[in-house]
């Protein structure tokens, strides 16, 4: 039975009784210490990262590390001032805007003036043109209040309607009644008819 039993070589035994329990027990403490809140893996890596050759390595990692940190700096700062200038933009286009407002205003009052200036001005020449008709139908009156009843009689039936109607209702009655009798017939219905039309 002796026989039997198998030696193990120093490989097998090295293997079995120090490199297995030893990655276990390094296992088992990496994660004890992770769970009760130690940074192992930055520990790590910094203790590695002062042996002269391993630390190498680690070089390159803090200087791409350290060119992305510049990166996102400039990046930060280059937005930064890109927001600075858009600000600055609005507050110059609002400042623009208020301007624009304010103008828009000044030039709404002065539309409001103007039009204020030329109702008044039409009704200025209105009432000079009313003035002149009526000075200008008096100056007729006198005119037909000065001449002859048989001559206005042949005058006023040459005019058109309007000049004629103008005259005849401008003089006073008496005057109306000796033209009309010196009228021809036709021309003295003609004419009463349109005086009675604008008396009523």
């Amino acid at each position: 039975m002796e026989n039997n039993k198998q030696e193990y070589g120093k490989f097998q035994w090295f293997f079995f009784v120090i490199l297995i329990p030893t990655i276990f027990t390094a296992t088992l403490v990496l994660v004890i210490l992770s769970v009760a809140g130690f940074d192992v893996l930055g520990k790590t890596k910094t203790l590695l990262a002062e042996v002269p050759v391993v630390e190498k390595l680690f070089k390159d990692d803090k200087q791409e590390t350290t060119t992305n940190a510049e990166a996102d700096l400039k990046e930060a700062i280059q937005q930064k001032d890109e927001k600075e200038k858009l600000e600055k933009t609005i507050e110059e286009q609002s400042s623009i805007i208020g301007a624009l407002e304010n103008d828009v205003t000044i030039k709404e009052k002065e539309i409001q003036n103007l039009n204020q200036e030329i109702n008044s001005l039409e009704s200025q020449i209105e009432e000079i043109n009313n003035a002149k008709s009526e000075n200008k139908s008096k100056d007729i009156t006198k005119l037909y209040d000065n001449m002859t009843s048989k001559k206005a009689a042949e005058i006023i039936p040459n005019l058109n309607e309007a000049d004629a109607m103008l005259i005849l209702t401008s003089l006073d009655d008496k005057q109306v009644a000796d033209i009309l009798t010196k009228m021809t017939v036709d021309d003295a219905v003609k004419y009463t008819n349109l005086l009675a039309s604008t008396t009523e």
